[in-house]
């Protein structure tokens, strides 16, 4: 079995990181309203959510990137659901019998949020990517074999109609969903079947290569070489862009009372400037070398236990209640923040992925369970 590469296992631990940041300065409320007056720590906090906003992004690329080359298992999709069914139906049945949540709280339409997470939303993220895995082997087929400028023309019009529009038009599109849908998803699958089969910035495979491994064709040509420093400096520019776009518009608002809908526009996951940031900050760890030793080991398993440390943290029961644990209403407006939010992020982190391996143990042991029992 093909091991996965640590440099892109890296990323994915740092996207979740990034994520657990999202969550810890919108729901731990450090984050201040974008209508609102900011003080030097409410500027602070959107500068480093900034930073950290294109982590969704970076992680379905990650799994694109990879789904683009590989074939279609669709077990993967029902352990993906297992998984997400026993975080959602388990930890309201602890938290139940802890007395965390009330009894009475429980109604029919909170049940079938247990029930049926991903159907009804409960991660609104398993829901868009369980969605985009059922369709990429649907789009494979046709990526495999579309030329590289048929396919580029088309991503093109997407990105135009999906981020480019959306990030300049002073109103919000019908279409428009922020990047929180399977059909910005199923755009961000299209460039990462690009970066596979006609390789990234800043690697040496491409074209031919990715084509031939993916069992399509090459054009001949070489991708443009971006080196890792120039990678992480576009996603630097791109991050502070993202802040910049914020401060001129809140600015405006505050003397003008117009654009309020704007002001944190480029903070969508939809908007190029977060698009962009995105794909330099995976071409950056694509170029990345990690050698194969203890530390790669580590690596890819502090890794397998990401998805895992979203479920838990994410829970409905629990997206409110861990800030409330570690106390950030006492960083509310105070830069003291940042001395709080590394360790604070890491801890959450640290937590669900003791969990998260507790659950993986589990799972092993009633598969090899099943496994004897079809041998016997």
């Amino acid at each position: 079995m093909k091991q996965r590469e640590a440099n892109f296992e890296l990323l994915r631990i740092v996207a979740m990181l990034m994520i657990i940041t999202l969550h810890y300065l919108d729901k731990g409320g450090i984050l201040p309203k974008p209508d609102a007056a900011f003080t030097t720590a409410g500027y602070m906090a959107w500068g480093l959510e900034a930073f950290c906003v294109p982590a969704v992004n970076v992680y379905v690329l990650i799994s694109a990137y990879f789904l683009a080359g590989s074939d279609y298992r669709p077990w993967k999709a029902a352990k993906l659901w297992i998984q997400v069914f026993f975080y959602s139906v388990g930890i309201a049945a602890v938290l139940l019998a802890v007395g965390v949540i009330p009894p009475e709280t429980m109604d029919k339409y909170v049940l079938l949020n247990y029930l049926f997470p991903v159907v009804e939303e409960h991660y609104w993220f398993v829901t868009a990517y369980l969605l985009m895995y059922l369709l990429a082997p649907l789009m494979n087929e046709t990526l495999r074999t579309l030329p590289k400028r048929r396919l580029r023309q088309g991503l093109g019009l997407l990105l135009l109609l999906l981020s480019i529009s959306a990030s300049f038009l002073p109103v919000r599109l019908p279409i428009d969903r922020l990047g929180y849908d399977t059909l910005w998803f199923l755009c961000l699958y299209l460039t990462g079947a690009y970066l596979r089969y006609h390789g990234m910035p800043g690697t040496c495979q491409g074209t031919e290569d990715s084509a031939r491994e993916a069992g399509g064709r090459g054009n001949g040509s070489q991708p443009m070489k971006v080196s890792l420093w120039r990678a992480f400096s576009g996603y630097f520019l791109c991050s502070i862009l993202i802040f910049l776009s914020l401060a001129v518009i809140h600015g405006l608002y505050m003397r003008t009372g117009s654009l309020g809908d704007f002001i944190k526009r480029q903070y969508q996951y939809n908007s190029i400037f977060c698009l962009l940031s995105s794909v330099l900050l995976f071409c950056a760890f694509g170029r990345m070398q990690v050698r194969e030793g203890k530390a790669a080991a580590v690596i890819r398993r502090i890794a397998s236990a990401s998805f895992g440390v979203y479920l838990i943290h994410e829970h409905m029961d629990l997206r409110y209640l861990w800030p409330v644990w570690l106390g950030t209403d006492r960083f509310v407006d105070t830069p003291l923040f940042l001395l709080h939010w590394l360790p604070s992020v890491l801890a959450v982190y640290g937590g669900c992925m003791l969990f998260d391996f507790a659950r993986q143990a589990l799972f092993q042991s009633v598969s090899l369970q099943f496994r004897k029992r079809d041998t016997v």
